[in-house]
């Protein structure tokens, strides 16, 4: 499914204001959760009408779909920056790697764990999912990809499929940290990526 194959709900203006009380639907929404996020809960934090809320983003659905596309986004968005900080690969996978365990507000990380909870029930939200991992993809592939070419990885499976695994890696490690278990170390936990990265690469350890 592509994300032009499922139409969007419509959006409704508003200007800053509008802008405001949507990052207080995605704080409320982190704390709440998907089902039990309410018109009342959001507007007795925004300080705003139900009625206001309801001309912003018309239904309760609608504002909270809006309120995950709008999150997502700005994650993305992130790593996307930090894979823009370094010009050679390994440097800068280290720094992708680190976007995907940065020590973020815990909110963030519910966020996610909310959208892909939502995005099994939810068309539009399933179709945006593929398009936010296309683009979360793209700079661990294109940073593999310049590494081959310049000689400096060596690897033995499709590129694809070793950043499927890196994801699905890093994507993983959401659950323990969102759910505060003890085990759970994130500066342990970068040195073990960071050697299985550099064991799918053939990149000697430092």
């Amino acid at each position: 499914m592509s994300s032009t194959s499922v139409p969007s709900r419509r959006r409704r203006v508003g200007g800053a204001r509008r802008a405001e009380v949507l990052d207080v639907v995605v704080d409320v929404l982190s704390e709440r959760g998907y089902e039990h996020t309410r018109f009342t809960d959001v507007a007795k934090v925004a300080g705003v009408a139900v009625s206001t809320l309801q001309f912003y983003f018309g239904s309760r659905d609608d504002m909270l779909v809006e309120a995950l596309h709008h999150s997502t986004e700005r994650e993305v968005a992130r790593l996307e920056q930090a894979g823009n900080q370094e010009p050679t690969p390994w440097p800068r996978l280290v720094a992708l790697v680190d976007g995907g365990l940065a020590p973020l507000p815990i909110g963030t990380w519910r966020m996610l764990m909310e959208f892909w909870h939502a995005a099994v029930h939810d068309p539009e939200l399933r179709a945006h999912s593929v398009s936010l991992q296309e683009r979360y993809r793209r700079p661990f592939a294109e940073a593999i990809r310049d590494g081959v070419e310049q000689g400096e990885f060596h690897v033995a499976d499709d590129v694809e499929d070793v950043v499927t695994a890196l994801v699905a890696l890093l994507d993983g490690l959401v659950i323990p940290r969102v759910l505060d278990h003890e085990y759970f170390d994130a500066d342990r936990l970068r040195v073990v990526v960071l050697r299985q990265l550099r064991a799918l690469l053939g990149v000697a350890d430092p």
